[in-house]
């Protein structure tokens, strides 16, 4: 089994057929399809059902994925360890994240990386949910995933804390503060509330303080992406709670914002899967940790 075999496999999986693969990696489509067959041949099992349009997983295919994608990432971190030897940083550093944490930690972080190591290209993939994020870095599609902390740490995902942000109420233009600028849980229950589907941060949290005071969540917009909740927020609505990084940017366009009482704080995690990391991913999280300004 060849290096370029499994990357032609992947491929085909992450573009959806052969003839998308192979303009994706710039080579012949009979090249690309014979490489498949040679790796099916060796495997003793077909990988894809070939279809008049399209291509389907077989059950075998989608066994190999999550070992494909580990075998090429692991052979990325041996030669980025043999560049690092002979003083090269170069190569690619795979990142996930949450969409409100692509602002802030990461976009500074990724700055400051970029112009130590003008040599290594990032590639940075967004998921609305924490669960996407720690699937990523368990497949090796990502050497690191920024999302909020576990209540209950995966066994099988190494993690540290990168550090907190507070959650704030951004309330429409014009609307009157609460009394000494505070907004009390009680409070915001009573008002109309824009933000994300079930299983996202901020829902459940409300979701929790709702059920714990036998009232219901009065939500009127649902949203996909929170970055969209900042928007909705200045068209008046409804209020949402919003990281503050994100809530920075709804004030800027007239919204107003106050704090929680009690404060509300969202702690954020760096995972990895246990064992070492390449070059860059140690550097970045290095520099993501805070331990040199």
């Amino acid at each position: 089994m060849e290096r370029r075999q499994l990357e032609y496999f992947l491929a085909v999986v992450d573009h959806g057929g052969f003839t998308a693969a192979a303009a994706a990696l710039h080579v012949a489509q009979p090249s690309l399809s014979h490489s498949i067959k040679v790796l099916e041949r060796e495997l003793g099992a077909e990988l894809f059902h070939r279809l008049p349009r399209s291509v389907q997983l077989t059950s075998a295919g989608a066994a190999l994925i999550d070992s494909a994608r580990r075998a090429l990432r692991e052979l990325e971190i041996g030669r980025a360890a043999v560049r690092d030897v002979t003083g090269l940083m170069a190569g690619r550093l795979d990142l996930v994240t949450l969409p409100t944490l692509a602002l802030d930690p990461l976009a500074e972080v990724i700055g400051r990386f970029r112009a130590r190591h003008p040599q290594v290209r990032v590639r940075l993939k967004q998921w609305e949910f924490g669960e996407g994020v720690h699937a990523a870095v368990r497949s090796g599609e990502a050497e690191l995933g920024l999302a909020d902390a576990m209540p209950h740490p995966a066994d099988d995902l190494e993690s540290a804390l990168v550090g907190e942000q507070e959650l704030v109420v951004a309330l429409p233009p014009g609307s009157a503060l609460p009394p000494e600028g505070r907004m009390t849980v009680e409070d915001l229950l009573t008002r109309d509330v824009v933000t994300g589907f079930e299983g996202t941060l901020v829902r459940d949290l409300l979701r929790a303080e709702a059920g714990r005071r036998g009232v219901e969540l009065n939500v009127v917009v649902e949203v996909g992406h929170r970055e969209s909740a900042l928007h909705l927020v200045v068209a008046g609505a409804g209020c949402a709670v919003l990281p503050q990084p994100l809530a920075s940017l709804a004030e800027l366009k007239g919204a107003v914002l106050c704090s929680m009482e009690p404060p509300l704080n969202r702690r954020i995690n760096v995972f990895q899967r246990p064992g070492r990391l390449s070059p860059a991913a140690q550097e970045f999280q290095r520099m993501l940790l805070h331990q040199d300004r």
